[in-house]
């Protein structure tokens, strides 16, 4: 099967920014896969070993907090 390929003309700027998307594409998959861009009220830390692969998602949030409660 021939994969068919369009010409798409963008701005060189926004055409840099594709090419970086496309080259962190499978990592970008797995933070949304694993909710990383939900997080509310807390943070995400993402731990790469030495060759820069990610190795652990470590999450940090309130399960309880008067302050939310109040609202």
């Amino acid at each position: 099967m021939e994969i068919e390929k369009i010409a798409i003309y963008i701005p060189d700027e926004e055409a840099k920014k594709f090419i970086l998307f496309q080259k962190h594409y499978n990592l970008f998959c797995l933070l949304l896969e694993k909710g990383v861009f939900e997080q509310k009220s807390g943070s995400v830390s993402l731990n790469f070993d030495y060759n820069g692969v990610l190795q652990t998602i470590q999450r940090s949030d309130f399960l309880y907090s008067r302050k939310f409660d109040e609202k």
